[in-house]
C-alpha cells in the first residue's frame, strides 16, 4: 500500500524520525520519499493495522492547509481512502 501524507507549504520533515519508524515496523514500512508537499510511504500492513509517526517542522510563519493525504493499494490505485487537507497556522 502507499500513504501519501500532506505537508503545509514549507516543511522541513525530519527524517531521523522517519528512520526511526522503518526500524520500529521493520518489514511493514519498506520505503519512503519526502516530496515538497507530501511523504509518500510504501507499507505492508499487518492485520489490525499499523501505527507509525514522524515530526516536522515549519521554516516560517504560514496559514495555510495541507495536500490532501491519500491511502491506496499498490496494484489496485481505485480502491483508496481520501483524509481531507489538515489547516495549520503558525506564528
Amino acid at each position: 500500500m502507499l500513504a501519501e501524507i500532506g505537508l503545509p507549504p514549507g516543511a522541513d520533515v525530519d527524517r531521523g524520525s522517519l528512520e526511526k519508524a522503518a526500524k520500529e515496523l521493520k518489514w511493514e514500512l519498506s520505503h519512503y520519499d519526502v516530496l515538497p508537499d507530501r511523504v509518500i510511504v510504501y507499507l505492508w500492513p499487518r492485520a489490525g493495522g499499523t501505527k507509525f509517526s514522524f515530526t516536522f517542522r515549519p521554516r516560517y510563519g504560514i496559514k495555510a492547509q495541507t495536500a490532501p493525504s491519500v491511502l491506496y493499494d499498490y496494484y489496485n490505485p481505485e480502491a483508496r481512502v481520501v483524509v481531507a487537507p489538515s489547516k495549520f497556522i503558525v506564528k
